[in-house]
């Protein structure tokens, strides 16, 4: 049976300089499934990262050999070190994208009426005592649709910190199911040369079904994972400001 998936993992480092290392961040982010042997599957990436910055869509669409669609599933992915102190930097030191089959680079654009949806924001930031140096930031949007005489599942089977796990089936009007399989998102960080590192966070929410325009959806998760960094470094420096 055909296994479709695509898969992108990120190693994201933060330093003063190449030899005085602040912190390294993981990310790896796979969508892997077991389709029936009459389903076809046409995969699509489009990657706007920068050199210190993970930013990248991938689009699965699943249809009979016949042509006739059965669901598409859309996959927004960031990764960055966000607010780095003064003489901080960052570095993309490995980006590896395994897809099958092979995806074509093009415009992805998020499901603007998922039939279900998922996003999860995680944080840890590298700290100097009680200095931050960096947050270690990354964020994953997932959107599911099935086509017309066709319904797709969602459950949530994992939200450790470390891993989340997203379970999906589509199946068609008598309940046979055609796709299935995982949308996994593992995230850890280290800190180097002697820093600590501060607790994690994670963030996650399934009720924003989007109802925005089309082609919002990335722009909305940036924006999301921002707001809930500065939110959450607020509040720890409130904290520490009340001891």
């Amino acid at each position: 049976m055909p296994t479709p998936k695509s898969k992108r993992t990120v190693i994201l480092q933060s330093s003063f300089s190449p030899t005085s290392l602040v912190g390294e961040f993981n990310l790896d982010m796979d969508a892997s499934f077991t389709s029936a042997t009459n389903v076809a599957t046409v995969n699509i990436d489009e990657d706007t990262s920068t050199t210190g910055n993970e930013s990248t869509e991938y689009q699965m669409s699943f249809g009979l050999s016949s042509g006739a669609p059965i669901g598409v599933i859309t996959l927004s992915f960031t990764g960055s070190g966000d607010a780095p102190a003064p003489g901080v930097s960052v570095a993309k030191t490995r980006a590896v994208t395994n897809t099958d089959p092979q995806a074509t680079s093009g415009t992805v654009t998020p499901i603007a009426t998922p039939d279900a949806f998922y996003e999860r924001v995680w944080q840890q930031a590298v700290l100097d005592k009680e200095d931050e140096l960096i947050d270690q930031v990354g964020g994953l949007d997932v959107r599911v649709k099935a086509a017309t005489n066709y319904t797709v599942t969602q459950t949530v089977t994992s939200t450790a910190e470390a891993l989340l796990v997203l379970t999906y089936a589509w199946k068609d009007a008598s309940g046979t199911s055609l796709v299935s399989g995982t949308v996994t998102l593992a995230a850890s960080s280290a800190a180097l040369g002697g820093f600590d590192l501060g607790p994690v966070t994670v963030t996650d929410d399934s009720s924003r079904s989007s109802r925005e325009p089309s082609g919002r959806g990335r722009d909305r998760l940036r924006a999301r994972v921002e707001s809930v960094t500065r939110e959450r470094r607020r509040n720890r420096r409130g904290n520490r400001r009340d001891r």
